[in-house]
Protein backbone atom coordinates (compact mmCIF):
# COMPACT_ATOMS: atom_id res chain seq x y z
CA UNK A 1 0.00 0.00 0.00
CA UNK A 2 1.38 3.57 -1.00
CA UNK A 3 1.04 6.65 0.51
CA UNK A 4 1.40 9.90 -0.82
CA UNK A 5 2.10 13.36 0.84
CA UNK A 6 4.00 16.96 0.53
CA UNK A 7 7.24 16.86 1.94
CA UNK A 8 7.31 19.46 4.83
CA UNK A 9 8.01 19.26 8.54
CA UNK A 10 4.92 19.04 9.43
CA UNK A 11 3.76 15.82 7.73
CA UNK A 12 7.19 14.68 8.74
CA UNK A 13 6.55 15.19 12.37
CA UNK A 14 3.16 13.79 11.94
CA UNK A 15 4.65 10.56 10.62
CA UNK A 16 7.71 10.56 13.04
CA UNK A 17 4.56 10.24 16.16
CA UNK A 18 2.85 7.60 14.70
CA UNK A 19 5.73 5.59 14.76
CA UNK A 20 6.56 6.48 18.53
CA UNK A 21 2.43 5.38 18.86
CA UNK A 22 3.19 2.21 17.28
CA UNK A 23 6.12 1.27 19.52
CA UNK A 24 4.52 2.46 22.08
CA UNK A 25 1.65 0.13 21.41
CA UNK A 26 4.11 -2.85 21.51
CA UNK A 27 3.35 -2.74 17.36
CA UNK A 28 6.87 -0.91 16.61
CA UNK A 29 7.76 -0.78 13.30
CA UNK A 30 11.09 -1.08 10.58
CA UNK A 31 11.38 1.15 8.41
CA UNK A 32 14.07 2.17 5.53
CA UNK A 33 14.21 5.67 3.58
CA UNK A 34 15.29 6.45 0.61
CA UNK A 35 15.99 10.22 -1.27
CA UNK A 36 15.38 9.76 -5.24
CA UNK A 37 15.70 5.90 -5.34
CA UNK A 38 18.51 6.39 -3.19
CA UNK A 39 18.90 4.09 0.22
CA UNK A 40 20.01 6.98 2.81
CA UNK A 41 18.67 5.21 6.10
CA UNK A 42 19.24 1.01 6.13
CA UNK A 43 16.47 -0.88 7.51
CA UNK A 44 15.99 0.24 11.13
CA UNK A 45 13.62 0.55 14.08
CA UNK A 46 15.54 3.92 15.84
CA UNK A 47 12.92 6.59 15.08
CA UNK A 48 15.03 9.88 15.53
CA UNK A 49 17.13 7.88 12.78
CA UNK A 50 14.72 9.42 10.10
CA UNK A 51 15.67 12.50 10.19
CA UNK A 52 19.49 11.71 8.69
CA UNK A 53 17.90 11.60 5.19
CA UNK A 54 17.97 15.39 5.46
CA UNK A 55 21.68 15.70 4.73
CA UNK A 56 21.29 14.68 1.34
CA UNK A 57 17.82 16.89 0.08
CA UNK A 58 19.19 19.37 -2.11
CA UNK A 59 17.08 21.85 -4.59
CA UNK A 60 17.01 18.88 -7.21
CA UNK A 61 15.54 15.96 -5.08
CA UNK A 62 11.97 15.32 -5.63
CA UNK A 63 10.99 12.67 -3.87
CA UNK A 64 11.40 11.13 -0.27
CA UNK A 65 10.31 7.57 0.42
CA UNK A 66 9.44 6.10 3.47
CA UNK A 67 9.10 1.91 3.26
CA UNK A 68 8.07 0.30 6.90
CA UNK A 69 7.97 -3.41 7.73
CA UNK A 70 6.27 -5.03 10.61
CA UNK A 71 9.52 -7.10 11.39
CA UNK A 72 13.19 -6.77 11.20
CA UNK A 73 13.08 -9.54 8.10
CA UNK A 74 10.01 -8.99 6.43
CA UNK A 75 9.12 -8.58 2.91
CA UNK A 76 5.81 -6.93 3.13
CA UNK A 77 6.28 -2.97 3.55
CA UNK A 78 3.94 0.02 3.36
CA UNK A 79 5.29 2.40 1.10
CA UNK A 80 5.15 6.66 2.42
CA UNK A 81 6.25 8.88 -0.61
CA UNK A 82 6.65 12.20 -0.06
CA UNK A 83 7.14 14.73 -2.93
CA UNK A 84 8.82 18.23 -2.38
CA UNK A 85 7.58 20.75 -4.47
CA UNK A 86 9.49 22.42 -6.80
CA UNK A 87 10.87 26.36 -6.02
CA UNK A 88 10.02 28.91 -8.21
CA UNK A 89 13.13 31.05 -9.55
CA UNK A 90 12.05 33.54 -7.67
CA UNK A 91 11.90 31.52 -4.59
CA UNK A 92 14.90 29.82 -5.91
CA UNK A 93 16.49 33.65 -5.34
CA UNK A 94 14.92 34.43 -2.63
CA UNK A 95 15.84 31.48 -0.41
CA UNK A 96 19.34 31.61 -1.97
CA UNK A 97 19.63 35.18 -0.73
CA UNK A 98 17.94 34.85 2.99
CA UNK A 99 19.97 35.07 5.84
CA UNK A 100 21.25 31.93 7.62
CA UNK A 101 19.15 32.79 10.37
CA UNK A 102 15.91 32.33 8.75
CA UNK A 103 17.39 28.45 7.13
CA UNK A 104 16.85 27.92 11.41
CA UNK A 105 13.16 28.48 11.32
CA UNK A 106 12.07 25.15 9.83
CA UNK A 107 14.37 23.21 12.51
CA UNK A 108 12.65 25.60 15.43
CA UNK A 109 9.25 24.73 14.00
CA UNK A 110 9.67 21.37 14.15
CA UNK A 111 11.16 21.34 17.34
CA UNK A 112 7.75 23.05 18.84
CA UNK A 113 5.65 20.79 17.09
CA UNK A 114 7.73 17.78 18.69
CA UNK A 115 7.69 19.23 22.24
CA UNK A 116 3.69 20.27 21.94
CA UNK A 117 3.11 16.53 20.66
CA UNK A 118 5.46 14.96 23.18
CA UNK A 119 3.35 16.95 25.96
CA UNK A 120 0.20 15.84 24.26
CA UNK A 121 1.11 11.93 24.46
CA UNK A 122 2.42 12.58 27.98
CA UNK A 123 -1.07 14.07 29.10
CA UNK A 124 -3.16 11.43 27.27
CA UNK A 125 -1.23 8.54 28.84
CA UNK A 126 -1.11 10.24 32.38
CA UNK A 127 -4.97 10.53 31.95
CA UNK A 128 -5.39 7.00 31.02
CA UNK A 129 -3.29 5.64 33.90
CA UNK A 130 -5.25 7.34 36.11
CA UNK A 131 -8.96 6.48 34.46
CA UNK A 132 -7.14 2.44 34.60
CA UNK A 133 -6.17 3.41 38.62
CA UNK A 134 -9.87 4.46 39.47
CA UNK A 135 -11.25 1.67 37.90
CA UNK A 136 -9.04 -0.56 39.65
CA UNK A 137 -9.59 0.73 43.15
CA UNK A 138 -13.26 0.49 42.82
CA UNK A 139 -13.32 -2.95 41.67
CA UNK A 140 -11.21 -3.80 44.53
CA UNK A 141 -13.77 -1.87 46.68
CA UNK A 142 -15.92 -4.10 45.58
CA UNK A 143 -14.40 -7.06 46.16
CA UNK A 144 -13.72 -6.31 49.58
CA UNK A 145 -17.29 -5.12 50.64
CA UNK A 146 -18.44 -8.52 49.59
CA UNK A 147 -15.95 -10.35 51.29
CA UNK A 148 -17.12 -8.22 54.62
CA UNK A 149 -20.46 -9.16 54.15
CA UNK A 150 -19.71 -12.46 53.39
CA UNK A 151 -17.35 -12.57 56.47
CA UNK A 152 -20.39 -11.45 58.62
CA UNK A 153 -22.52 -13.99 57.19
CA UNK A 154 -20.22 -17.03 57.86
CA UNK A 155 -20.09 -15.58 61.43
CA UNK A 156 -23.66 -15.53 61.98
CA UNK A 157 -23.98 -18.79 60.93
CA UNK A 158 -21.66 -20.11 63.44
CA UNK A 159 -23.34 -18.08 66.16
CA UNK A 160 -26.25 -19.96 65.11
CA UNK A 161 -24.71 -23.21 65.30
CA UNK A 162 -22.94 -22.51 68.19
CA UNK A 163 -26.16 -21.76 69.96
CA UNK A 164 -28.01 -25.03 68.55
CA UNK A 165 -25.69 -27.13 69.89
CA UNK A 166 -27.43 -30.11 71.29
CA UNK A 167 -30.63 -28.73 70.20
CA UNK A 168 -32.75 -30.55 67.57
CA UNK A 169 -35.34 -28.00 66.17
CA UNK A 170 -36.72 -26.00 68.92
CA UNK A 171 -36.35 -29.22 71.34
CA UNK A 172 -33.22 -28.86 73.76
CA UNK A 173 -31.56 -32.13 73.33
CA UNK A 174 -29.63 -31.96 76.46
CA UNK A 175 -32.82 -31.33 78.32
CA UNK A 176 -34.95 -34.32 77.49
CA UNK A 177 -31.49 -36.38 77.83
CA UNK A 178 -31.15 -35.71 81.07
CA UNK A 179 -35.26 -36.52 82.03
CA UNK A 180 -34.83 -39.82 79.86
CA UNK A 181 -31.45 -41.05 80.65
CA UNK A 182 -32.21 -39.95 84.53
CA UNK A 183 -35.33 -42.36 84.87
CA UNK A 184 -34.12 -45.05 83.02
CA UNK A 185 -30.40 -45.34 84.78
CA UNK A 186 -32.74 -44.91 88.17
CA UNK A 187 -34.46 -48.26 87.22
CA UNK A 188 -31.66 -49.83 85.89
CA UNK A 189 -28.24 -48.67 87.63
CA UNK A 190 -26.77 -52.37 86.77
CA UNK A 191 -26.46 -50.65 83.60
CA UNK A 192 -24.47 -47.80 84.73
CA UNK A 193 -22.16 -50.17 86.62
CA UNK A 194 -20.73 -51.49 84.00
CA UNK A 195 -19.70 -48.56 82.15
CA UNK A 196 -15.55 -47.40 82.84
CA UNK A 197 -16.06 -44.85 86.49
CA UNK A 198 -20.09 -45.70 86.51
CA UNK A 199 -19.58 -47.64 89.89
CA UNK A 200 -19.86 -44.13 92.10
CA UNK A 201 -23.17 -43.29 89.96
CA UNK A 202 -24.80 -46.71 90.13
CA UNK A 203 -24.20 -46.24 93.80
CA UNK A 204 -25.65 -43.25 94.32
CA UNK A 205 -28.67 -44.54 92.39
CA UNK A 206 -28.85 -47.64 94.75
CA UNK A 207 -29.27 -46.00 97.62
CA UNK A 208 -31.74 -43.67 95.94
CA UNK A 209 -33.89 -46.46 95.27
CA UNK A 210 -33.47 -47.58 98.74
CA UNK A 211 -34.66 -44.29 100.16
CA UNK A 212 -31.09 -43.35 101.72
CA UNK A 213 -31.15 -40.48 99.41
CA UNK A 214 -35.05 -39.38 99.62
CA UNK A 215 -36.03 -35.66 98.79
CA UNK A 216 -39.16 -33.60 99.32
CA UNK A 217 -38.78 -31.72 96.73
CA UNK A 218 -40.44 -32.47 93.26
CA UNK A 219 -38.71 -34.05 90.90
CA UNK A 220 -36.91 -31.42 88.43
CA UNK A 221 -34.75 -31.74 84.73
CA UNK A 222 -31.13 -32.35 84.99
CA UNK A 223 -29.66 -29.64 83.32
CA UNK A 224 -26.02 -28.56 82.69
CA UNK A 225 -24.95 -25.31 83.49
CA UNK A 226 -22.74 -22.51 84.55
CA UNK A 227 -22.17 -22.59 88.54
CA UNK A 228 -22.98 -18.99 89.44
CA UNK A 229 -20.67 -17.31 92.06
CA UNK A 230 -23.63 -17.68 94.59
CA UNK A 231 -23.41 -21.57 94.29
CA UNK A 232 -21.12 -23.74 96.64
CA UNK A 233 -19.65 -27.17 94.73
CA UNK A 234 -21.46 -29.87 92.59
CA UNK A 235 -23.00 -31.95 94.98
CA UNK A 236 -21.77 -35.79 94.21
CA UNK A 237 -24.73 -37.06 92.61
CA UNK A 238 -24.52 -34.05 90.19
CA UNK A 239 -20.80 -35.02 89.35
CA UNK A 240 -21.61 -38.31 89.00
CA UNK A 241 -24.16 -37.68 86.47
CA UNK A 242 -21.66 -35.31 84.75
CA UNK A 243 -19.36 -38.27 85.18
CA UNK A 244 -21.51 -40.45 83.04
CA UNK A 245 -22.24 -38.12 80.61
CA UNK A 246 -18.59 -38.03 79.86
CA UNK A 247 -18.46 -41.16 79.32
CA UNK A 248 -21.12 -41.82 77.11
CA UNK A 249 -19.61 -38.77 75.27
CA UNK A 250 -15.79 -40.97 75.17
CA UNK A 251 -17.53 -44.70 74.26
CA UNK A 252 -19.82 -43.31 71.20
CA UNK A 253 -18.92 -41.86 68.02
CA UNK A 254 -20.62 -38.36 66.72
CA UNK A 255 -23.25 -40.23 64.38
CA UNK A 256 -24.40 -42.55 67.27
CA UNK A 257 -24.78 -39.82 69.75
CA UNK A 258 -27.04 -38.00 67.03
CA UNK A 259 -28.79 -41.23 66.31
CA UNK A 260 -29.21 -41.55 70.57
CA UNK A 261 -30.16 -38.01 70.56
CA UNK A 262 -32.59 -38.19 68.12
CA UNK A 263 -34.11 -41.50 70.02
CA UNK A 264 -34.25 -39.43 72.89
CA UNK A 265 -36.89 -36.67 71.21
CA UNK A 266 -38.75 -39.52 69.95
CA UNK A 267 -38.58 -40.78 73.63
CA UNK A 268 -40.01 -37.17 74.29
CA UNK A 269 -42.86 -36.70 71.82
CA UNK A 270 -44.23 -40.35 72.85
CA UNK A 271 -43.22 -41.39 76.01
CA UNK A 272 -45.30 -44.36 76.23
CA UNK A 273 -42.69 -45.85 73.72
CA UNK A 274 -39.97 -45.93 76.48
CA UNK A 275 -42.18 -49.08 78.38
CA UNK A 276 -41.52 -50.98 74.55
CA UNK A 277 -38.22 -50.36 74.19
CA UNK A 278 -37.08 -50.95 78.11
CA UNK A 279 -39.12 -54.50 77.72
CA UNK A 280 -37.16 -55.38 74.27
CA UNK A 281 -33.74 -54.19 75.96
CA UNK A 282 -34.89 -56.63 79.13
CA UNK A 283 -35.57 -59.53 76.94
CA UNK A 284 -32.14 -59.11 75.13
CA UNK A 285 -30.64 -59.16 78.44
CA UNK A 286 -32.26 -62.03 79.59
CA UNK A 287 -31.27 -63.51 76.44
CA UNK A 288 -27.44 -62.71 77.13
CA UNK A 289 -27.82 -64.59 80.64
Amino acid sequence: MQHTNPYNDVKLAQFKMWLHDMADKNEGKYFEVYVDDVKIVPRTNRVDAIDDHKVYLDDGTETVKVFTYNTENSNRYQQFTFFLEKKKPMEQMIHNTAPVTQGLSGIELENKINERLNQSLIQERERWQTDLLKRDYETCKKQLNEAEEYIDELEEQLNKLKGKKLHWGDVNLGDVASVIVEGMVKRNPHWVAKLPGGDALAGLIAKESNGQAESTEPEAEMVIRKKSASESELSEEMKAQLGFLKQLESHFSQEQLDKIMQILQAFAEEPKQIETVYELLEIKSNEKI
